[in-house]
């Protein structure tokens, strides 16, 4: 057997298997959406990144430098804040949205690092809410079929997100500022009274990247579910085996380019010129729907129509779905592993 070929297999197969373990970090959103069932547990996670830059040698080159802090927490239901985080959220997709969609109760995990470095101080921020869904159906099997609202998907929460917790007390996870608050706080506090005071406080659980058109979004119409189901990839409803799949993130000619969002400011911490950058991933998220589904304009946003199968000559995939977006989202947390890598250099 030729050693170059098996090589070449495992290395493929090792970058395949390590996209597709990676790539639930990635994705910002994920959500099944059945119209019987009116309701469903979508995955919405935030993620950023931070960078503190000081001088070698500085007051916080010497608290920082070789440390690594981590802060890891789970909140559950309604209890520890979560009733009024849910509430919050509400509100907002009412109001921002005016959208009927309400989040029950709900699972918090909060996870941010902080790791320094003789020059840097490096931050993450990893926080996934899943909640379970309701009302997204706005009329069930009406003579177009199904209307499912999709507006809710770009929710953007602007206040505090307070939870209570048993090792960290309460803290504040919408905003970057909550993970110093709780580990550092007076560093917290002169980053807050600084000219990176809005990095500090800009949410992080704002979708309206997300938001953009749903003619951004590849589309594929699965109607055994075959391709979904052998990539492993997507749910298999029950009692349906067709599936529409919109997937965003994967930049093209057509669809546009996805890029990350940055913000820089300086403050001055101990007397010293201190930079502080922050960047967030591109845009990632997939939405399913069992049956075919086909999106519309409205006066207040963008609904699914559905109905159980595609009508004839209808176009069931765009931009090379299967090929690219299957595979690309395969490899995509690849990508995003050494974004965080080049980010963490700069």
């Amino acid at each position: 057997m030729n050693i170059s070929a098996v090589l070449l297999a495992c290395i493929i197969s090792t970058i395949l298997v390590t996209g597709l373990i990676s790539h639930a970090f990635a994705v910002q959103l994920t959500a099944f959406l059945s119209p019987p069932a009116n309701s469903a547990q979508p995955d919405l996670t935030a993620v950023r990144f931070l960078t503190l830059n000081y001088d070698p040698g500085s007051a916080l080159a010497q608290q920082f430098n070789g440390k690594a802090e981590h802060v890891r927490f789970t909140v559950n239901g309604t209890a520890g804040g979560m009733s009024q985080l849910i509430s919050t959220f509400n509100q907002d997709i009412a109001t921002e949205k005016q959208s009927p969609v309400r989040f029950n109760n709900a699972t918090l995990q909060y996870e941010g690092d902080l790791i320094g470095e003789p020059n840097q101080l490096l931050i993450s921020y990893k926080v996934d809410l899943k909640p379970s869904m309701s009302n997204y159906v706005l009329q069930a099997n009406g003579t177009q079929g199904s209307i499912i609202d999709l507006d809710w998907r770009s929710v953007s929460v602007n206040q505090p997100l307070i939870v209570d917790t048993p090792k960290y007390g309460k803290v504040n996870v919408n905003y970057p500022i909550g993970l110093f608050q709780v580990t550092h706080p007076q560093l917290g506090q002169q980053l807050l009274n600084s000219p990176a005071a809005a990095i500090m406080q800009d949410p992080l659980f704002n979708f309206q990247a997300i938001g953009q058109s749903m003619d951004s979004w590849h589309f594929l119409f699965d109607p055994t579910g075959s391709i979904a189901g052998s990539a492993g990839l997507f749910n298999a409803p029950a009692g349906s085996r067709a599936v529409s799949v919109y997937a965003l993130g994967e930049s093209s000619l057509r669809e546009g380019t996805f890029t990350e969002t940055v913000r820089d400011a300086s403050a001055t911490i101990g007397g010293q010129s201190v930079g502080v950058h922050a960047s967030t991933p591109p845009p990632s998220a997939q939405i399913q729907i069992p049956g075919f589904s086909r999106t519309e304009k409205t006066s207040t946003g963008e609904v699914a129509l559905v109905t159980t199968q595609a009508p004839q000559g209808t176009v069931t995939a765009t931009g090379g779905f299967p090929i690219q977006v299957l595979l690309v989202f395969g490899g995509m947390m690849g990508a995003v592993a050494i974004f965080v890598l080049v980010k963490s250099r700069k």
